[in-house]
C-alpha cells in the first residue's frame, strides 16, 4: 500500500484553513498536519488535529529557515498555504521533496494587487472602473489594493467618507449594488480549467459567505473560462463577481487559494482541496458529478438535500476510520438516521466487518450486511432485493474509483464521501 502523503495546512486558524482541514482529514491518502502562528489558542484545529504545529509568522525575520526546519522535521511533502501573502511567498520557494500548492510566482504576485489584476484583465472580462481622487464622486466603493474579502472596505456615500478613503489610500471603484457571487475553481498543472462552481453569496459575515447556494450563471462561467485562459492559474483558486446597476456581473477579485466557503462545493460532491493535493503530487484526477446544494454556516454546517429513505454504508475507511477505530461522526450519524426511520444497509468487501462491528461496539442498525468483491454488482442485487429506489437512496463510500463506477451504473443514486456526511442532515428536535 502506498504510504500517505504528509500535508501541512498553514494557517489553520482562518476559514480557508479550517475548510481545508475538514476536506482532507478523512482521506486515507493523507497524513494531515496543521498549524498557525498567532492566537493559536483560538485555533479550533488544535482540538481535532493530532499533528498540530506552532509555526513562525511570515513577518518574522527568520521565518524561512524556521519554516523549512518544520518541513524537514516532519517530512512534509505538500504545503497548502491559506493566506494570499503566503501563497506569494511559497510560490518562490524551492524545497527538494516538497511541493507548495501555489501558482507560479509571477501570477501569485499579480493577484496580490487588485489594480494590477484589473489592468491585466481589462478587455477580457468586465472589471470595475477606477477613479482618481480628483475625479471621484459618491456613490463609490473603496477597498485596499492588497487585501482580500470585505476587510477594510467602505461604501462611500458622502464627501466625508470619500475624504477618509483617500487618506487611507484605498482604491476608489465604481459601486456595484447587485448580487454577489464566488466561483470555486481548480485548474490542472498547466493552468487549464478543470472545474468551476458558481455560488451566490446570499448571507455574508466576517468577510465570508455564511449562506450560499450553487447556481447556474452562464455569463460568469464564460468570464471564468476567459480568466483561466489568460492567467493559467494552476491548482485551486476562486473569483468573486458582483452585479453592476445594469445587472451584469463585474469581477471584484481573484485569489489563488481555497475559499472559506468552498464547503458548499465539497458538499456538492467536488472536494477541491483533495483534488489539489492529488494534482500537485502527480496523480491523475477526474471531477465527480456535482449535485447543487444550499448551505447555511454557523457553528456547524447544514445542507439542503432532497428526501431519502435508505442509506447504504461502506465499512473500511467509512464506518471505520483509516486508523482502525470507529468514526464517531459516522456512529452519531447512524444513531441519527435510525432515529429518523431511515433504512440502513452495509455493503463491504471486508468479510470480517460483522465481527469487527461487535468488537468495536458499533450499533447494528443494518437491515442487511452484504459482503462482495464486486461491490457494484452486489449493490444492484441489494437494491433489487429490498426494492430500494435509487432516487431515494444514498451510498456513503470513501473510494472515488468505486464512486465513478456507481455513478455510471446508477445515475440517480446519491454518492457521498465520509467527509460530507452532513449532507444526510439531522433529526429536528
Amino acid at each position: 500500500m502506498t504510504p500517505p502523503v504528509n500535508v501541512l495546512v498553514f494557517p489553520t486558524r482562518n476559514e480557508p484553513g479550517l475548510e481545508t482541514v475538514q476536506a482532507l482529514a478523512k482521506s486515507n491518502k493523507i497524513r494531515l498536519f496543521g498549524g498557525s502562528s498567532y492566537e493559536s489558542r483560538f485555533d479550533p484545529a488544535r482540538h481535532f488535529l493530532e499533528h498540530y504545529i506552532l509555526c513562525p509568522g511570515c513577518d518574522e525575520p527568520d521565518f524561512e529557515p524556521r519554516f523549512k526546519e518544520i518541513i524537514r522535521k516532519h517530512d512534509i511533502h505538500v504545503v497548502f498555504p491559506m493566506w494570499d501573502p503566503l501563497v506569494a511567498i511559497f510560490s518562490r520557494w524551492n524545497v527538494p521533496g516538497t511541493v507548495f500548492i501555489t501558482p507560479d510566482a509571477e501570477t501569485a504576485q499579480l493577484l496580490l494587487s487588485k489594480r494590477a489584476t484589473y489592468e491585466r484583465l481589462s478587455g477580457i472580462v468586465p472589471v470595475p472602473r477606477l477613479f482618481d481622487p480628483e475625479d471621484a464622486a459618491p456613490p463609490l466603493f473603496a477597498k485596499p489594493d492588497r487585501d482580500s474579502g470585505s476587510r477594510n472596505t467602505m461604501h462611500v456615500t458622502n464627501q466625508l467618507q470619500l475624504n477618509s478613503a483617500v487618506e487611507q489610500g484605498l482604491l476608489l471603484c465604481e459601486y456595484l449594488p447587485g448580487r454577489e457571487f464566488t466561483v470555486d475553481c481548480v485548474s490542472n498543472m498547466d493552468g487549464a480549467l478543470l472545474f468551476a462552481n458558481v455560488r451566490e453569496r446570499s448571507r455574508i459575515g466576517r468577510g465570508i459567505a455564511l449562506g450560499t447556494e450553487a447556481i447556474a450563471e452562464p455569463a460568469i462561467q464564460r468570464h471564468v473560462r476567459r480568466i483561466a485562459a489568460e492567467l493559467r492559474i494552476r491548482g485551486p483558486w476562486f473569483a468573486q463577481f458582483r452585479e453592476n446597476t445594469a445587472g451584469s456581473p463585474v469581477l471584484m477579485e481573484i485569489n489563488a487559494r481555497i475559499a472559506g466557503s468552498m464547503t458548499l462545493t465539497r458538499f456538492c460532491g467536488v472536494n477541491i482541496p483533495l483534488i489539489s493535493v492529488f494534482l500537485f503530487t502527480g496523480e491523475q484526477v477526474k471531477i465527480p458529478r456535482m449535485r447543487p446544494v444550499l448551505i447555511n454556516r454557523c457553528l456547524r454546517t447544514f445542507a439542503d438535500e432532497t428526501p431519502f429513505e435508505s442509506v447504504i454504508w461502506d465499512w473500511d475507511d467509512t464506518v471505520i476510520r483509516k486508523d482502525g477505530k470507529p468514526d464517531p461522526d459516522v456512529v452519531a450519524c447512524l444513531y441519527d438516521l435510525h432515529n429518523r426511520g431511515v433504512r440502513l444497509f452495509l455493503l463491504s468487501k471486508n468479510a470480517e466487518a460483522a465481527n469487527l462491528m461487535l468488537r468495536h461496539q458499533v450499533p447494528d442498525f443494518f437491515i442487511e450486511k452484504r459482503f462482495a468483491e464486486d461491490k457494484v454488482a452486489a449493490l444492484a442485487e441489494l437494491m433489487a432485493s429490498h426494492k430500494i429506489d435509487p432516487r431515494a437512496c444514498a451510498l456513503v463510500n470513501d473510494s472515488y474509483a468505486e464512486t465513478f463506477l456507481v455513478q455510471e451504473r446508477f445515475p440517480d443514486l446519491r454518492t457521498i464521501t465520509p467527509d460530507a456526511i452532513e449532507v444526510l442532515g439531522r433529526e429536528r428536535l
